[in-house]
């Protein structure tokens, strides 16, 4: 019997998303957490034009007790550990929409401000030689600047990961479909619908994509829609994945004959993208046995996922 997937924080899958849209390729990571004297938040991005041409972009979410938007073209000098720096200008000029109304905390409320720096290959290899502190300026002013220094290299730690975890991922071979159903926002939170896409004569699947502000979390529902099938609340879904894992879920929701809704963690849904052999679903008279030989459902749902990422906050 193939093992059940339990994903730890350790083993978190750093790649975010890896799509082409228009001939362009976008390749982004999950945010890391870097201890430093002022805690921050790293996600690195790639962008690679359609000559070959890569530019990155650095997004540095700085945790303050106050809100603020930081300028453009602000300034951030990252000193390396080897005594050179760099000096990137913050390029966000948008609306923060992460956690707007700021994020409850034992010690009081805390704001996730940010900046998205550009820079090329050179810069970032520069850096991730390791960082001995970081100068950030949010504001024109003398007292305007955060100045965050690491004792054990954290900050290049982190970009040396998301670095890796980038070269490791594929170039995609197709474009990203238009997926999306509907957008909404309301207090800070959002959520996105997808259409849905039929995966063969048995099921069809889609995707729901959910913000909170007041957490600063994300979830995702994976939405199945099995004809004639009734799986009361609380039964068993399998997805059995081509590398022989088996991702145990529930029905979450009292539904009527036809549609299952289970929560996923990110990391669970990314797996499935990869691949998936079958899905085994606790119907209210037998199980129901949904093989899948030809990889249409990981395509569905890495195609769904994809079309959500340029929409999601974090």
């Amino acid at each position: 019997m193939a093992a059940l997937l339990f994903v730890s924080a350790s083993a978190q899958d750093l790649l975010r998303y890896n799509y082409k849209k228009n001939n362009y390729i976008y390749t982004g990571t999950e945010r890391v957490r870097v201890v430093g004297t002022t805690p921050l938040e790293v996600k690195l991005n790639r962008v690679t034009f359609p000559d070959g041409e890569n530019i990155y972009i650095l997004r540095v979410e700085y945790e303050e007790a106050t809100a603020w938007k930081m300028p453009k073209n602000a300034p951030l000098t990252i000193f390396t550990t080897d005594g050179k720096n760099v000096t990137l200008k913050n390029n966000a000029d948008s609306p923060n929409l992460v956690a707007p109304s700021g994020i409850k905390t034992s010690a009081g409320k805390v704001y996730w401000n940010y900046g998205e720096y550009y820079m090329e290959e050179a810069d970032l290899k520069k850096i991730a030689t390791g960082v001995s502190s970081i100068d950030a300026t949010k504001r024109w002013s003398s007292e305007g600047v955060i100045k965050v220094s690491y004792k054990n290299d954290e900050f290049g730690n982190a970009i040396r990961r998301q670095m890796q975890a980038i070269n490791a991922a594929p170039a995609p071979k197709s474009e990203v479909g238009n997926y999306l159903k509907s957008i909404s926002d309301q207090g800070g939170n959002r959520l996105v619908e997808t259409e849905k896409i039929q995966v063969n004569g048995q099921l069809s699947v889609s995707l729901v994509y959910l913000y909170y502000a007041e957490s600063n979390n994300e979830n995702y529902d994976l939405n199945l829609f099995i004809s004639g099938k009734t799986v009361p609340l609380g039964s068993a879904v399998y997805v059995t994945t081509t590398s022989g894992q088996t991702i145990e879920l529930q029905q979450e929701k009292d539904l009527l004959a036809g549609r299952i809704i289970c929560y996923p963690t990110i990391d669970q849904l990314k797996l499935m993208s990869k691949g998936v052999s079958k899905i085994t679903v606790h119907t209210v008279s037998s199980p129901v046995n949904i093989n899948i030989t030809d990889g249409s459902f990981a395509s569905a749902i890495d195609k769904l996922y994809c079309a959500l990422q340029p929409v999601t906050i974090l």
